[in-house]
């Protein structure tokens, strides 16, 4: 009798698994898990293949979601190795090595819908234990990442080099299109990273467009990441997030923060070239609605303690040849090398122009600090009566407060205020919430 041609073998289960990476992909851990879970109640063999592979995706949907809540760089002073996220993938990666060899035994097998699925399944497989891998260099990123926060120097080169990297050489390892929204997901965390970390690191050398280029990228990669996940947004904004930030993971509202404490310094390192765009009163509107206002903090710092002048001072040794001063330079534009002092221009000052014929002084301190970047430094010139207080606040750049009037190196506001600006600027106190606190 004859029978009309039946779907070829494997067209359900290829829908399962474009279903299940898309979930996935969209931070939809649990939905990932609960289609799993309606796959292994029907009949087939646990021992097959297919059966072998729906079981280890339970796991790697919880693996996931572990990942991306950062609970795995929390201290767990007591927790046994075997529970670790890192022994979780090192499992899951043995489990999908068992379904290669499985296949494998099966090779001279005779071809056919059956064999060509399982076939396939062996090389999903493969590409899964890469993504393993790539994960597990990823976790080992963040641990960087969030250690360097205690660091007394920021090395964003370093960490800028090792993302990119991880992205790049995983670029062709898990690249079946059946994984094409698994590597999608991957590649634009790792990217999203890398402009943020890129746009400071252009910030910290007063790079007016790069830095902007880096900012805007990440934002619109963190609104398409976004867009694709199953959360509902308010509206978008470049400035500040307008999204319920509890309906994300712990992942994806760390990079909220990070790139709207980045726009919040950009808004102060070239506050004097944003405030030729516009009038006084919406500059002033746009500022206070960053994250952190710069600004508004030097100002309320200033009438408290009557500074004379709050300065943030750019160190150029070292990049003169590169360095063409504020704002967007046509790229072949040649200029004279900076000399002397000028290797030391304010970026920002308030409230009126920087002190220039106390300028040398100012120089002096920042070359003569303490050997600790993060320690406030402080002198008090006898013959002017004035006295200084600076603070390394970036990579390159140095706040200096001067005061027309003696005070205590051991001024606690003074010291408070300088403190808290270099830990926010730094990015520091960022990098080391990246680690949760323990929870009880």
């Amino acid at each position: 009798m004859a029978t009309s041609p039946a779907s070829p073998l494997g067209e359900k289960e290829e829908t399962f698994l474009e279903n299940y990476f898309l979930f996935i992909s969209q931070f939809a851990f649990d939905k990932a898990k609960d289609i799993v879970e309606k796959e292994q109640t029907h009949k087939g063999s646990a021992m097959s293949p297919w059966g072998q592979l729906i079981h280890s995706l339970a796991q790697f949907a919880a693996a996931e979601k572990t990942y991306m809540s950062l609970t795995f760089l929390e201290q767990k002073w007591f927790a046994r190795s075997r529970d670790s996220l890192r022994h979780v993938y090192q499992l899951l990666g043995q489990d999908f090595r068992k379904v290669e060899e499985s296949v494998r035994q099966q090779e001279n097998g005779l071809p056919g819908p059956s064999w060509e699925f399982e076939q396939l399944l062996a090389h999903l497989c493969g590409q899964l234990c890469n993504f393993l891998a790539a994960r597990q260099r990823t976790m080992d990123f963040y641990e960087q990442m969030s250690a360097m926060g205690t660091y007394k120097s920021m090395n964003y080169e370093d960490l800028v080099k090792v993302i990119t990297d991880i992205n790049k050489s995983n670029t062709k390892s898990f690249h079946h299109p059946l994984l094409s929204y698994l590597k999608s997901s991957f590649s634009m965390e790792c990217e999203i990273v890398s402009h943020l970390l890129n746009a400071q690191m252009f910030m910290t050398q007063w790079q007016f467009l790069p830095s902007l280029f880096q900012l805007h990228q990440a934002h619109s990669k963190l609104m398409s990441w976004g867009a694709a996940a199953q959360v509902k947004e308010h509206k978008k904004s470049f400035g500040v997030s307008s999204v319920k930030h509890g309906m994300w993971p712990a992942l994806y509202q760390w990079l909220l923060k990070y790139k709207s404490l980045l726009v919040s310094k950009f808004s102060l390192y070239f506050y004097e070239i944003l405030s030729k765009q516009t009038v006084p009163n919406e500059m002033k509107n746009l500022i206070t609605k960053t994250s952190e206002d710069f600004v508004s903090k030097i100002i309320i710092f200033q009438k408290k303690c009557d500074a004379k002048n709050i300065s943030l001072v750019l160190d150029i040794q070292g990049i003169e040849e590169s360095y063409k001063g504020p704002g967007y330079h046509y790229p072949n534009k040649i200029c004279e090398p900076p000399k002397g002092l000028d290797c030391y221009p304010a970026i920002f000052s308030y409230p009126q122009e920087k002190p220039s014929s106390v300028w040398p002084n100012v120089v002096m301190l920042i070359n003569q600090r303490n050997s600790e970047p993060d320690k406030v430094n402080s002198f008090y010139d006898k013959k002017a009566q004035c006295t200084y207080f600076t603070i390394k606040v970036d990579t390159r750049l140095n706040l200096v407060v001067l005061f027309e009037t003696r005070k205590s190196e051991k001024d606690s506001y003074v010291v408070g205020f300088l403190t808290e600006m270099g830990i926010l600027l730094k990015c520091s106190k960022l990098f080391t919430s990246l680690k949760p606190s323990v929870r009880a």
